[in-house]
């Protein structure tokens, strides 16, 4: 079990499932701080989990070896500023903050200091998360599984280049969306059929979380695994013909590529001379 003592600034939705999690995990309450400038959420996450918290930032947060950054891409600026004066090499900063670079937030340190840009997903609500983490230069190999540990709080890690950083927000960061469609769709198809909503809504969902667990518990390709539920001449081979004829693996391909896209362009703000 990591016991590094871990600073969270900002306690939303993401901030505040990285605390759940860890909590979870086991570690002590006493070595965990939140930072959070809004009363309310402050009080309700010190007396859910009863963590430290504090107002603002200061100084003493230089005591805690890893800060995690989770509040608005266009609040990390100020935050930087605010740790820039504070932290040292000693630190392990890391950002769940979307398209903001190491670069960015490099610059804005103004000295080496590890530092770790990751993208999470929604599903770190639920501790089932696909998180990617890319490290700069300054982070060792000691760092970056300190770092692994506290992100698979929130689920499940993988390291990549920061150039396929917007590939990943395309594929898993939006891909929960592209997930409930299509369980919205077959709940629907479920009702067409003259299922009760809340019975088609059942299956769907867990249709679909099967379908997923079976997959990463047998490393099977999606290829293989479709072989092994399609009988000749029966019913799961015809639904596919349908979904073929009518492109759906391409305009899921599709999905995947517009979004990261959108990515790339929303990032390219936080790309300094770029």
């Amino acid at each position: 079990m990591d016991t590094h003592k871990t600073a969270v600034i900002g306690g939303g939705n993401m901030g505040s499932s990285i605390i759940k999690g860890m909590v979870k995990q086991g570690r002590a309450a006493s070595d965990i701080l939140l930072v959070e400038i809004f009363d309310a959420r402050r009080e309700e996450m010190k007396t859910t989990y009863t963590i430290l918290t504090s107002g603002e930032i200061d100084s003493s947060i230089a005591e805690y070896e890893v800060i995690v950054i989770a509040v608005k891409p266009t609040d990390v600026a100020a935050v930087l500023e605010k740790l820039s004066s504070i932290v040292t090499d000693k630190n392990l900063l890391i950002s769940v903050a979307a398209g903001v670079t190491l670069s960015y937030m490099e610059a804005i340190l103004k000295k080496r200091v590890p530092l770790i840009r990751t993208m999470p997903n929604i599903a770190a609500q639920v501790g089932e998360a696909a998180v990617a983490l890319c490290p700069n230069s300054a982070v060792s190999d000691t760092a970056l599984g300190i770092a692994r540990t506290t992100m698979e709080s929130i689920g499940r890690t993988i390291i990549v280049e920061e150039h396929h950083l917007d590939a990943v927000t395309g594929l898993s960061g939006s891909g929960p969306a592209f997930v409930f469609l299509m369980i919205e769709a077959m709940s629907d198809g479920g009702v067409l059929m003259g299922l009760p909503r809340n019975e088609a809504q059942k299956l769907a969902v867990q249709t679909v979380y099967g379908a997923a667990s079976f997959l990463r518990d047998t490393n099977l390709h999606p290829g293989s695994a479709i072989e092994k539920v399609t009988s000749p001449g029966g019913t799961t081979i015809e639904g596919i013909l349908h979904l073929e004829k009518a492109g759906f693996k391409g305009m899921v391909m599709e999905a995947v590529k517009k979004a990261a896209e959108k990515s790339k362009s929303i990032g390219e703000q936080f790309l300094l001379g770029g």
